[in-house]
């Protein structure tokens, strides 16, 4: 099958993105001012709602082996990296304190697999529902009041992000992402990269403004919001039906940031973002380990000016993705992630032929 680089282009830009805002998540903090908050503010914005556009964009039903499949590499690596989080802590690997060994409670960058798995099951009778894109997003709003915030079943996530799953099967359905594909013809192409420009850093310069108006813990709580990691009542103590209003603003910028951001990405093949785009699951799930090391070896503000703390952050998140998607990394992992479940099914329909 013949890939589309313009597509993997998108994802490879993602997953940096995902690797430079884990690494910014803690450190963002032990320098002054909002260079490095604004920042985290920006790609948080519109990075994980562009990757899950594009997850339902290319969801199928019926597709039951790559359920199954999925559901195996989220086990596989929940116990892996969860149980490395829990040695790095210095507790016991074989006790309950063992967070890799929690399925229903997936752990820090794992709910997005998780989700993942939980989507491809109920998607196929959601579609059914006439309208099922406001469905979901009318669902989603609701859910904001909701105070369980324990992380089981990372429901918060599960919910909330799910409008933007609908949102890219919705487009799928109307091949309505051929619009922002680039046409041959140049004037085309570039009215399209203009009006991509124009949505994107509409969005941005929106963001920028309020990260300019607001203070350091503003710019962080309204990071917070387009990660929907709170309910209203705790982000918006005043009143929380502010939340609905908000969080339908949040909705309406994240979604066109995305769309815009689509229309800026090259059709060409590009140095290690198309490569990473091939292999986004891979620098998903392995970057978390050099983050951990990260957070643990550089802490504090190891360089005096944030901007330059910015430089070095990019330069070592493109590194570790280099690394990952080094064809010798890749084959030596190539079982844990792309886990070949076909045999284990037909086994199993062999012996219940038989029996």
């Amino acid at each position: 099958m013949n890939r589309n680089p313009w597509f993997d282009n998108i994802k490879g830009f993602l997953v940096i993105f995902v690797v430079i805002g884990h690494m910014l998540t803690d450190i963002r903090f032990d320098y002054d001012g909002k260079v490095l908050e604004t920042v985290y503010l920006i790609i948080y914005s519109f990075h994980m709602p562009l990757f899950i556009i594009l997850s339902g964009y290319f969801f199928r039903e019926n597709k039951y082996l790559r359920v199954i499949q999925l559901f195996a590499v989220y086990c596989v690596w929940q116990i892996l990296i969860g149980s490395w989080a829990t040695f790095g802590e210095g507790l016991p690997l074989f006790s309950g304190q063992n967070i890799g060994t929690h399925l229903l409670r997936p752990y820090w960058a794992l709910w997005y697999l998780f989700v993942m798995v939980v989507w491809y099951i109920v998607t196929p009778y959601v579609v059914h529902l006439r309208g099922y894109v406001w469905f979901g997003l009318a669902f989603a709003l609701l859910y904001g009041f909701e105070l369980e915030n324990t992380g089981f079943l990372a429901l918060r996530k599960l919910i909330m992000f799910y409008p933007y799953f609908l949102l890219g099967n919705y487009l799928s359905e109307h091949q309505f992402i051929r619009i922002f594909e680039m046409p041959k013809n140049f004037k085309r192409r570039m009215n399209v990269r203009l009006l991509g420009g124009l949505a994107f850093t509409s969005v941005v310069g929106f963001l920028l403004f309020q990260a300019w108006r607001d203070t350091p813990q503003e710019v962080v709580d309204l990071a917070n919001a387009f990660k929907h990691r709170f309910p209203y009542v705790e982000q918006y103590d005043s009143d929380a039906w502010v939340g609905v209003l908000k969080h339908s603003v949040i909705y309406f910028l994240s979604i066109t940031a995305s769309l815009g951001f689509m229309m800026l990405v090259p059709m060409r093949r590009l140095p290690l973002v198309t490569r990473a785009g091939e292999l986004s699951l891979y620098v998903y799930l392995l970057h978390v380990f050099f983050v951990m090391a990260w957070r643990q070896y550089v802490t504090g503000a190891f360089v005096t000016e944030p901007w330059i703390a910015l430089l070095i952050i990019f330069g070592v998140a493109i590194l570790i993705v280099g690394i990952i998607v080094h064809p010798a990394v890749v084959r030596m992992l190539r079982p844990l992630i792309e886990i070949d479940i076909r045999p284990i099914v037909e086994k199993r329909e062999d012996l219940s032929k038989k029996g």
